[in-house]
């Protein structure tokens, strides 16, 4: 190497070592005082439409269409509708066992970044993967992909689809207290069409009234991401699914579990001091931003359903809005502009919900 590259080499060499190191950021305990911001939401706009059937929840994709999933007592469980105009664009999946049909759906759909979502068939444990602008154009439920998802898997929680092979689920029989949980992670790889073979009788606690998690992954990087639906804490893992970080906070929420014995194979397992706890409820990601709402109750009240909050974190877990809204609210999308908030809400879950649109 001629000595003129030689010096350059090493110049740069010693620069770069005096440069200052980006530093990873560990394991954060925060509190509401450390978001950046802090806004309160009030007085929302209502989207009214009346024909509406008879929903449990609503999304909004490309800013224009509301996709809505109905309660399983009526004809049609998946709606589409355009925001413009209000009026239906389309009434699909009807109750059965058929091609297309369903007893009861649930809806995969908390990101703006495409047109595919999924729906969950609880009772036949199969995943669909449909494109909106499919729907919109046949007016008929036609999946692009499906499969049988493990009975392992918690229904309750998401399922992060991956490839064309593999997702990552919520184990059900897994819960943070080794006395009851045989499970060492809450997480884990499946293959698509394949079951594990367990059954309830397998485990010797059920516990998915007290465990669960809001599922998702990193759009720009292989992290993956749980917010507990019971424990105000966030993780973050690698894509070995081994835990990289965790955000806890901000009412550090420690429940306790105690058995309850019941008529079944196993024992239930509850919150010991009877409270029912609720953290990290719903979540809608953008391609830099995650909203995660949260309802920080110890005593959920299904009567008398309390306002929440949501939080707004970056990708790399800076805290940087908490919004302050003035009644409970879910099933949350946000727009493109990222300007715009829309949700269902209700009083009491024995109300239907409304559509509510709140400026951000």
């Amino acid at each position: 190497m001629k000595t003129k590259n030689l010096i350059a080499v090493i110049a740069a060499a010693l620069l770069s070592s005096c440069m200052p190191q980006k530093e990873v950021a560990g394991d954060v305990s925060f509190s509401r005082e450390d978001f950046q911001t802090t806004k309160e939401l009030s007085n929302p706009q209502e989207i009214a439409i009346d024909s509406l059937l008879n929903p449990a929840g609503f999304r909004v994709m490309n800013d224009s269409v509301l996709v809505v999933v109905n309660q399983p007592n009526c004809e049609f469980l998946l709606e589409l509708y355009s925001l413009n105009t209000l009026q239906p664009l389309a009434q699909l999946i009807t109750k059965g066992n058929g091609p297309g049909e369903m007893f009861s759906c649930a809806l995969g759909l908390h990101s703006n970044a495409s047109d595919n979502f999924y729906l969950q068939d609880p009772n036949s444990k199969t995943c669909y993967i449909v494109d909106l602008k499919t729907l919109l154009n046949s007016r008929k439920f036609v999946p692009d992909e499906q499969f049988r998802y493990s009975s392992e898997v918690l229904p309750t929680s998401d399922l992060c689809l991956l490839d064309d092979n593999r997702y990552i689920g919520y184990h059900m029989w897994y819960l943070d207290d080794k006395q009851f949980s045989k499970v060492d992670s809450p997480i884990g790889y499946y293959q698509k069409g394949e079951d594990s073979g367990k059954e309830m009788d397998d485990f010797t606690f059920f516990m998915a009234s007290v465990n669960g998690a809001r599922l998702f992954k990193n759009p720009q990087t292989q992290e993956l991401w749980t917010a507990d639906m019971h424990r105000d804490a966030i993780r973050i893992y690698n894509d070995s699914l081994k835990q990289i970080r965790e955000l806890v906070g901000p009412d550090h929420f420690s429940p306790e579990y105690t058995r309850r014995q019941i008529d079944a194979p196993v024992a239930f397992v509850t919150f010991a001091d009877e409270c029912d706890y609720h953290a990290y409820t719903d979540y809608y990601i953008t391609d830099k931003h995650i909203y995660l709402v949260y309802e920080g109750n110890k005593h959920f009240d299904m009567k008398n359903l309390s306002p929440v909050e949501i939080f707004k974190l970056d990708f790399d877990g800076n805290l940087l809005c908490n919004y302050k809204l003035d009644r409970y609210v879910y099933s949350i999308s946000i727009n493109r502009k990222e300007d715009t908030l829309y949700c269902a809400s209700r009083p009491s879950v024995m109300e239907p919900p409304v559509i509510l649109k709140y400026k951000l």
